[in-house]
């Protein structure tokens, strides 16, 4: 009976994570991005050197990291009232539920060899390197081409990229989450693990969004990079990697990362 339901409660669990993201958050929403307020967000402008020149843009880009990492970590302290009840609120209320059942639906697949195999094989598209070599292919390849909106697109996606993994290497680093794999299966926190959030669907859906919402970009682009980032958070699942919570957790911060870092004024 469990394995007839898995199918519809991934549905289920997929659908809750794009409701949640597409929920405005990181000053995104009307409240929040008022002008006055958002450029108190951004107020980090570049600062010419000495000698009145514009910085490179490498240090641009880093300038604008370090921008981001202070919109995103302050994030829960300017959120407005309906930004808690629509988001805040049903996220905890869902990551608190599925760590509550982590330990049982993590065994609902036979997790045989195979099926960990070449689960693992098709989440690597969602590591590091692979998703630095598309979004630095992206950036070069519009450069060369003379496609602006394409260069866009890697900039945006290659910068959505970094945050996610500064963001989610540093919750790894406070929550130490057993993998389903580890110990005796249940998730503990803060016994030296690294499972919570995912950084495979956290960096999947944070390059997804970077690239779908960013102008101009191409419609089979967008579609591509959501099919991606969705399958790659599944096969974290299925490779016994993680636990749903933790693809839900990541996939959603990814998502909010991603949607920032393509609307942003700059």
């Amino acid at each position: 009976m469990r394995h007839i339901m898995t199918p519809r409660y991934l549905v289920g669990f997929l659908l809750l994570q794009l409701v949640l993201v597409g929920q405005p958050v990181f000053g995104q929403d009307e409240a929040v991005t008022a002008a006055p307020e958002v450029e108190s967000f951004h107020a980090f402008p570049p600062t010419p050197d000495p000698g009145g020149q514009k910085p490179s843009a490498a240090g641009q880009f880093f300038r604008d990291i370090w921008t981001d990492q202070k919109v995103i970590w302050t994030t829960p302290f300017r959120m407005n009232r309906r930004q808690y009840l629509t988001v805040a609120l049903p996220l905890a209320a869902a990551t608190a539920g599925l760590i509550a059942t982590d330990a049982e639906t993590a065994t609902w697949l036979p997790n045989t060899p195979d099926q960990i195999k070449w689960s693992q094989r098709f989440s690597n598209f969602g590591g590091v390197y692979t998703l630095g070599f598309i979004t630095g292919g992206m950036l070069v390849g519009g450069k060369v081409a003379d496609k602006p909106h394409y260069f866009q697109i890697g900039r945006n996606s290659a910068e959505a990229l970094v945050n996610s993994v500064i963001t989610n290497y540093a919750l790894k680093v406070i929550t130490q989450r057993e993998r389903p794999n580890e110990g005796n299966g249940r998730g503990h926190f803060w016994e030296g693990g690294n499972s919570f959030p995912s950084g495979h669907a956290m960096n999947s859906w944070a390059v997804a969004f970077a690239v779908a919402r960013t102008p101009k970009c191409p419609k089979w682009l967008a579609i591509t990079s959501y099919a991606m980032a969705t399958g790659i958070s599944i096969s974290r699942y299925t490779a016994h990697k993680h636990f749903l919570s933790d693809i839900l957790v990541g996939g959603v911060f990814g998502g909010y990362i991603g949607s920032y870092v393509a609307r942003r004024p700059r």
